[in-house]
């Protein structure tokens, strides 16, 4: 192997090892990014999830005990346990970063996106900090319990549309003449 081929070779090792360092370089600042902006982002999370959780109880649990409008109901609360996940995870994302730092936040992204969340009450229970892992845990099961209610209420919905199409075949069958 000539001179000339070798400094070649070695030079498209440096500019790889050069390109995967700005890469990764560009990675953090765009996680830093993201953390910082869940940061600034929290002075709306309360107003929304506040506004979210009186729109569940106030309109779509009366909604979902009247047999016609479930359906509503379950997609309103579909829609509301999106939201609350978004907001546990900005919350999950801030604390991670605000607590620990920025490489709590790479492991929790690493983690299927959602790992923030669990260091995040992990990160309040080594603290000690009772308020935030309330929050968490509350946040969490609202998350989780209102998407279980949305499905089970899209079940019933269905059950009861099966019931009347079965009903509306029977009577087509036979008719009542007066």
């Amino acid at each position: 192997m000539s001179v000339a081929a070798k400094t070649k070779e070695v030079g498209f090792g440096v500019v790889g090892f050069a390109l995967l360092i700005v890469v990764l370089a560009i990675g953090m600042a765009l996680l830093e990014g993201v953390a910082t902006f869940s940061i600034w982002v929290l002075r709306w999370t309360f107003p929304a999830f506040s506004i979210t959780f009186f729109i569940s109880i106030i309109v779509l649990f009366p909604l979902s005990l009247i047999p016609p409008a479930r359906v509503v109901s379950a997609v309103g609360f579909l829609f509301a346990s999106f939201a609350f996940g978004t907001i546990l995870w900005l919350w999950g994302m801030a604390y991670t970063y605000s607590t620990w730092g920025i490489l709590p936040v790479v492991l929790g992204l690493f983690l299927g996106g959602i790992g923030v969340i669990p260091i995040a009450m992990f990160a309040a229970l080594v603290h000690g900090d009772w308020a935030n892992l309330g929050l968490f845990l509350v946040s969490a099961a609202l998350t989780i319990g209102l998407r279980v209610l949305a499905h089970w209420l899209a079940e019933k919905a269905d059950e009861r549309a099966a019931r009347l199409s079965a009903t509306e075949i029977t009577a087509k069958a036979y008719p009542v003449h007066e």
